[in-house]
């Protein structure tokens, strides 16, 4: 009973709300005739589109989902104007008036299409038009555009508009026209107009120095760019000369130029790596992009004879969306940031080569080559603790520890040694460069045997730095104390090293913040290669008069060489350097209780330590608190700083959520299936042959 109480309830509601909305739109077209301005005409027809995408109780989600209730609206309104001859004459009149007052060129090459000639200065575009109020609707083509179709799904229904509707709705502009309104349609001359200003304008982008440099052509007449007006003049020639056969012809021969326009487009991406990426260049190549495409759309409609309602609306639905699009800071950035990040990582991911080991040789070299990293770290630790025990200020304490981290860590660099934190964000993106055959049995099987390389890799290195870290503290502690009757750290500090690091405490949220800061290194270590290659510093070095002077010919050839293959890990390691150092002591002046937790800073600290706290503190539960917090600060330094890489290269390689799912299932599989092969240097995801070992 109740139930058809309800559906008694929803047809009622259906029917009082149906009747209203036939109501209001009598009462909107009766007042057609009354707007005399274009403001006043072009506010009308915003309020007749939002009556064609009303949306209350009468609309269900699967017409809301298939666009059918505004089509189906838009039927309903033609088929009022055509019992009324009146309202149909005014709403006639209105829409002539504004496709002869509002100008289609800006129609064709401002809606949906960026502005401004760099990324920054679009950002601020969109930015202000997010705080100030909309213009008034005749300033601009874009505006109107957003005013009538502001909703997210106007361009699917716009898109599903059917033949014979589009053929009333093409009717009703041409609907008795008057006298003095002959020459009303300018949206063919503005069309020709479009075409040429947009032509311009590629023509100028693409033969900037930026993309001209990256392009294999001795001179720039050669371009496809450049052939472009000429093109566009040949076609436009014949268009008006009335031969179809030659029409046809240019317009093909123009399209060709469009189409090696895009090639040399394609040429310019693979150049990136050897002359780098900025964010202003690749947001001038989706510019071009976008502006080509634009041209191919405005051509196709130009060379059909009889409008073509498919067409058409697909153009339209395509400019909603891209005008759209045009207001979404999220999509400027998504767009934009895609590529540079994607050049970033795949540079971190060549760095990030050498420190996967897949034979038992390269397991071996890397864990002696982590020992080495240990016996440096070792003396890091007491220059920290000695830069403590002077007692200085908070930034002066900070900027010391900063130098010593980043010297230390590009010793270690430098002399071929490993960090073992600083791993996982340079191999994820590695990792994420064996994720592109994902989708067949071997290309699985292929990438699962890398992520066991790669994770057995990082417990070789870290479990390298501590076991060499340790005894290398107590070492020289043991002859400190030899020479001078007392050991470097004071029993206060040797306490507060193991409390630090306890299980109970925030260590791990330390830890964790610190795997943050790792993965950040990375990015400027990717960033920093990047750099060089952009600026072509090889051979400004190379070339530069003052090195040469200094250094010889060689030499200055010699240093542009070495900083080429270490830009990376030079920047990489001194800004985590900085990081390590700067960053507790600015959060302490904000008031943010973060502090850092470095695995093998930590087990040096521990190591130094325990010579003043005995034997028998290995007996306390203080003790093994601290081995615990050791071993998940470890974890979550890898962990976090593996993760935050390997979700930044996924998402800039476009690996799509079902992939990512077959592959932790996949990961899971061998690991219950072989869960030492994780560990250690056995089974068969061991090469045999010891072809080569890294470079560390």
């Amino acid at each position: 009973m109740f139930t058809k109480l309800k559906a008694f309830r929803n047809r009622l509601i259906k029917f009082q709300q149906s009747g209203k909305v036939h109501s209001d739109l009598d009462v909107l077209l009766a007042s057609a005739k009354d707007n005399k301005q274009l403001e006043d005409k072009l506010q009308w027809l915003v309020k007749l589109m939002q009556w064609i995408r009303y949306e209350g109780a009468v609309d269900s989600h699967l017409e809301k989902e298939t666009g059918r209730l505004p089509v189906a609206r838009l039927r309903f309104l033609l088929m009022v104007l055509d019992r009324n001859p009146e309202w149909k004459k005014s709403v006639a009149g209105i829409l002539r008036t504004v496709v002869h007052e509002v100008s289609g060129l800006e129609l064709y090459t401002e809606t949906g299409l960026p502005k401004e000639l760099g990324l920054w200065g679009e950002l601020l575009d969109r930015m202000t038009m997010k705080v100030l109020p909309m213009p008034p609707l005749d300033h601009e083509l874009g505006y109107l555009f957003w005013a009538l179709f502001p909703d997210k799904d106007d361009p699917m229904w716009l898109a599903s508009i059917d033949n014979v509707t589009f053929e009333k709705i093409a009717e009703l502009f041409f609907y008795e026209v008057e006298a003095d309104e002959t020459d009303w349609n300018r949206l063919k001359s503005d069309l020709e107009d479009a075409l040429v200003y947009l032509v311009i304008q590629v023509r100028a982008i693409g033969l900037s120095p930026a993309i001209r440099e990256r392009l294999d052509k001795p001179n720039f007449r050669d371009s496809a760019f450049f052939a472009l007006v000429r093109g566009l003049e040949e076609f436009t020639n014949a268009y008006h000369s009335g031969d179809t056969s030659l029409t046809l012809e240019k317009a093909s021969r123009f399209r060709m130029i469009i189409w090696e326009c895009r090639r040399e487009l394609s040429q310019v991406h693979k150049h990136l790596d050897e002359f780098g990426v900025s964010i202003n260049l690749v947001f001038q190549m989706i510019r071009l992009r976008t502006f080509l495409q634009r041209i191919d759309s405005l051509l196709e409609i130009l060379l059909t004879e009889k409008l073509d309602s498919k067409k058409v609306t697909s153009f339209l639905s395509k400019l909603v969306e891209e005008n759209q699009d045009l207001r979404s800071i999220r999509s400027l950035f998504s767009q934009n940031i895609s590529l540079l990040a994607r050049k970033v990582v795949e540079r971190a991911a060549e760095t990030g080569e050498h420190y996967i080991t897949r034979t038992k040789e390269q397991y071996r070299h890397m864990v002696q080559a982590a020992g080495g990293g240990g016996a440096v770290t070792a003396i890091t630790v007491y220059v920290k603790i000695g830069i403590i025990a002077l007692g200085l200020s908070g930034f002066m304490e900070g900027f010391l520890a900063s130098v010593n981290y980043a010297l230390s860590f590009v010793a270690i660099h430098l002399l071929g040694f490993t960090l073992g934190t600083k791993q996982p964000a340079m191999t994820a993106p590695a990792l994420a460069e064996k994720m592109q055959d994902v989708g067949t049995e071997e290309g699985m099987e292929n990438l699962v045997t890398e992520i066991v390389h790669l994770v057995r890799s990082q417990v070789a290195s870290v479990l390298g730095n501590v076991m060499f870290v340790v005894p290398c503290v107590m070492l020289i502690d043991t002859g400190f104390f030899l020479l001078f009757g007392h050991h470097l750290m004071s029993p206060q500090k040797a306490q507060y090293a193991f409390s630090s690091v306890d299980i109970l405490g925030p260590a791990a949220l330390y830890a964790a913040f610190t795997g943050i800061l790792l993965w950040l290194s990375s990015i400027f270590a990717g960033w920093g290669d990047n750099w060089f290659a952009l600026h072509s510093l090889r051979k400004t070095l190379a070339r530069s008069p003052t090195l040469r002077a200094i250094f010889g010919r060689h030499g200055a050839r010699n240093i542009a060489v070495f900083l080429e293959k270490n830009m990376s890990g030079l920047l990489g390691n001194i800004s985590l350097g900085v990081m390590l150092g700067m960053v507790p002591e600015i959060m302490k002046f904000i008031g943010l209780p973060l502090d850092v937790r470095h695995v093998t800073l930590s087990s040096g600290t521990l190591g130094g330590a325990l010579p003043l706290l005995g034997v028998e503190f290995l007996k306390t539960p203080a003790f093994w608190r601290a081995v615990a917090g050791i071993f998940f600060i470890g974890a979550l330094n890898v962990g976090v700083s593996f993760g935050m890489a390997l979700w930044v290269a996924i998402k800039a390689r476009g690996i799509n959520p079902p992939q990512r799912r077959a592959i932790r299932k996949a990961v899971a599989k061998r690991f219950f299936s072989s869960p030492l092969s994780f560990f250690l240097p056995v089974g068969a995801t061991v090469s045999k042959s010891s072809e080569g070992g890294h470079g560390h």
